[in-house]
């Protein structure tokens, strides 16, 4: 109700200006409702059987003053049972913009990066001055990890409250911003229900408290050469109900006691990255270091890998009357920073994309990757013996060709993947993993009768401890307009046959059919429906149907 009341005296407001003045007053916008039906035999499932969900933003401007408000609202996700909504507002006047409601802003990948806040905010850009800063609160969904045992479902936590302040200079690219952000769990706002074990598990949540600052810098010299640095502090504490307080000593300023008091469960860990990239004539050079402590962590950005080490050089070029363009890295990574894990890992890192243009109809593009991934269950409290650490290779081409004569266009998308994951954790938890992957897409479109297809074959196969996997088959999609092209169906089905370890594995069918009727200039009604049926003799038969309705309006 708050919602409604607050649009309609804002809406109020504007009409009354607009009555006054109506050439430099406009209106934009869009309104969007749905609602799915979901059912599914043989597993769990996945999502809830009945949802619906309302979406819509409106834009009020007014010469040098313009006002976008949004709001969503659904009743379910997936097979998380919790009600979301949203709610932003977010005027602006020339350098002036203020953040009510959900909103988010973006610090830094070491501090806070664009996590959405429920709260209020400030950006102020006179000029070169950069000043922002907000209070609120963020999310702090706990999902449960074992889903096999306990279902997916959320588990209820602390209320995680966020303040943050970032002031800088900007001019073109060049920058200094220094910035800090506290995030801190409410003891007082979680209370464990007599059945949470029974309901959740054994797990234990404790509140915790995190501050962070940070320290971003660039500049640009003689118009080609770039350097840039970006550092993190984060002091992060576990479970503030810890009562053994850690001494800070006489030497340390009295206001960082009542900031963060620091007790056994605490950290105070280091990040940071800095390089240098040279542009001339179309090419690039360049070095860039990174470095992450482990256990570097912070409540107001999504997981990042830490305990690393990294040095990489860029190189970017292009050659053949700028027909092919390399843009590349290469450098060393290690982990194992502080010495306290039973093994350190030494590796070359580095990418490579290839992208040749022949001609206008063939384009081929050549890339290969490694990298790293490090997990850490958030919930358990786990000890450095149970981190997942993989590294992964990637081979990829991709090749496309086209045809077009007249108002026919034909199209081939050639495709080839093969990917390696290797477990490099202190005692093995996944086995190391092969995936190879193919296809060849094809696409005709004959514009003279609205219509296209699409047909397709694919090849995937799996190995992992010995077993293999395969799964390879083929579909085809159909697109048609009708009715003056307000009326657009979708057609689609495909069809696979799996093997497992050498020996049959049954098949499985996806078909979809979707509808786009055009009401008017600005609306439009859709019907996506989906059908998927798996018959396997090693893993689980399903059947799985979902139907979504939704109407569209922009104004």
């Amino acid at each position: 109700m708050k919602y409604l009341f607050t649009i309609n005296l804002i809406i109020f407001c504007l009409l009354d200006t607009y009555s006054q003045d109506k050439k430099d007053f406009k209106i934009s916008g869009g309104f969007s409702a749905g609602g799915e039906l979901y059912d599914v035999s043989g597993i769990p499932e996945r999502r809830s059987p009945y949802s619906y969900n309302v979406n819509g933003y409106v834009v009020f401007s007014y010469k040098d003053f313009s006002l976008p408000v949004s709001a969503s609202y659904r009743d379910a996700q997936f097979s998380y049972d919790y009600t979301f909504n949203r709610f932003g507002i977010t005027p602006t006047y020339k350098w002036i913009k203020l953040h009510l409601g959900w909103s988010n802003l973006n610090f830094s990948p070491y501090t806070y990066s664009g996590r959405p806040f429920y709260g209020i905010g400030i950006e102020l850009t006179p000029g070169i001055f950069y000043f922002g800063a907000m209070a609120g609160k963020i999310r702090n969904p706990l999902a449960i990890r074992d889903t096999l045992v306990y279902g997916a479902s959320l588990i209820p936590s602390y209320d995680r409250k966020l303040r943050g302040i970032k002031v800088g200079l900007r001019k073109a690219k060049n920058k200094l911003e220094l910035m800090a952000v506290k995030i801190e769990d409410d003891p007082e706002s979680f209370e464990y229900p007599d059945n949470y074990t029974q309901t959740y598990g054994y797990q234990v949540l404790t509140p915790k408290e995190n501050i962070c600052i940070g320290l971003n810098g660039a500049i640009t010299l003689f118009k080609r050469l770039d350097i840039y640095a970006n550092t993190g502090v984060s002091a992060f504490t576990a479970d503030r109900n810890d009562s053994l307080l850690i001494t800070y000593g006489s030497e340390v300023p009295s206001f960082i006691k009542g900031i963060f008091q620091a007790n056994t469960s605490s950290r105070i860990t280091l990040a940071g990255d800095g390089g240098a990239n040279f542009r001339f004539k179309g090419h690039k050079i360049g070095f860039k270091y990174r470095r992450v402590d482990p256990f570097y962590a912070t409540l107001a950005t999504n997981y990042f890998q830490n305990d690393l080490e990294q040095y990489t050089f860029i190189l970017g070029t292009q050659f053949w009357k700028r027909k092919v363009r390399l843009d590349g890295q290469l450098g060393i990574e290690h982990n194992n920073l502080t010495k306290l894990r039973t093994n350190t890992t030494d590796r070359i890192i580095g990418n490579l994309n290839a992208n040749i243009n022949f001609s206008e109809k063939l384009q081929t593009s050549l890339q290969y990757s490694n990298f790293q991934t490090e997990s850490v269950n958030e919930i358990l409290q786990l000890n450095d013996t149970l981190r997942f650490v993989s590294s992964s290779n990637n081979y990829g081409l991709y090749t496309n060709y086209l045809i077009k004569k007249d108002s026919r266009q034909l199209t081939f998308n050639l495709f080839i993947n093969y990917n390696t994951v290797r477990d490099q954790s202190e005692f093995e938890q996944i086995g190391d993993v092969n995936i190879f992957s193919a296809g060849l897409a094809h696409g005709y479109t004959f514009e003279e009768n609205d219509l296209s297809l699409f047909p397709s074959i694919n090849y995937n196969q799996y190995n992992y401890r010995g077993i293999s996997q395969v799964r390879y088959g083929g579909g085809i999609k159909i697109n048609k307009k009708f009715f003056d092209k307000r009326l657009s169906l979708s057609l689609g089905t495909n069809l696979f046959t799996n093997k497992y370890d050498g020996l049959n594995d049954g098949w499985s069918s996806n078909f979809a059919l979707n509808t786009v009727f055009k009401v008017g200039r600005k609306s439009s009604l859709a019907l996506n429906n989906t059908f998927r049926i798996q018959n396997s003799t090693v893993n689980r038969s399903f059947r799985e149907v979902r139907s979504v309705l939704r109407y569209n309006h922009r104004f």
